[in-house]
């Protein structure tokens, strides 16, 4: 349990999941979908889960080049997870 909590530490950790439980997006698409987050703890979270394995980030070239991020198979594991979570806070008589 500790290895997943410190996986999804920090506040906005678990939204960026869950927007990318929705599929992969690029960064502005994410920065879109998470407009409260700033620049700053987007780009730390996203390296974040890139360094624990539970998203995968992919450069892509064109102009202007676009970086692209991914649950890993690890990662999309987290859904139920997060799912239960919700439940319980949703719950909590």
């Amino acid at each position: 349990m500790e290895i997943t909590l410190t996986a999804l530490r920090g506040r906005w950790t678990t939204l960026v999941v869950r927007e990318l439980l929705r599929g992969g997006r690029t960064y502005t698409e994410l920065k879109r979908a998470l407009p409260a987050l700033s620049d700053k703890v987007l780009s730390e979270r996203l390296a974040q889960l890139v360094e624990a394995g539970v998203v995968e980030r992919e450069r892509r070239p064109g102009w202007p080049p676009s970086t692209y991020y991914r649950l890993t198979p690890h990662g999309e594991r987290l859904g139920p997870v997060l799912q239960a979570l919700w439940d319980w806070g949703a719950h909590r008589g």
